[in-house]
């Protein structure tokens, strides 16, 4: 069972390719279940991780290195917060497994929650629902 803070590899597709039309991820990356809910416990909040350091205009978190061995992950990493893929994990056709890379500890995910909540709440975070 995928719980959060799980990490996958996941066809990621950004916000920017799919206001171009594009309908999958263009390579596999991993990625962090930071949300599933009780009302839809099938569905996934998929957010992306990355190797390259992300622009300050965007809303995200650096990997520690210890979490980035929990996950499975090169040093340094970061996790973008201002947005995600939505899908159903029985539509999950873009995940390369279900079998999880690695996983952040329970400690940093109630972190990374906490900047998602905050980022919601200022309506930075968007979503691409995936078909």
């Amino acid at each position: 069972m995928l719980k959060p803070g799980d990490l996958l590899r996941y066809y990621y597709l950004w916000a920017r390719e799919a206001d171009g039309a594009e309908e999958s991820g263009r390579k596999a990356r991993p990625v962090c279940i930071v949300v599933r809910t009780p009302a839809t416990p099938a569905t996934l909040f998929l957010f992306p991780l990355t190797s390259q350091k992300p622009d300050q205009s965007r809303t995200h978190i650096t990997i520690s290195e210890i979490e980035c061995r929990r996950g499975g992950l090169d040093f340094p990493s970061w996790l973008i917060l201002d947005e995600y893929d939505r899908v159903r994990i029985d539509e999950a056709y873009d995940l390369v497994t279900t079998k999880p890379i690695g996983s952040f500890s329970p400690a940093f995910v109630r972190k990374i929650a906490g900047f998602i909540k905050e980022a919601a709440e200022q309506r930075r975070l968007r979503g691409v629902v995936r078909k």
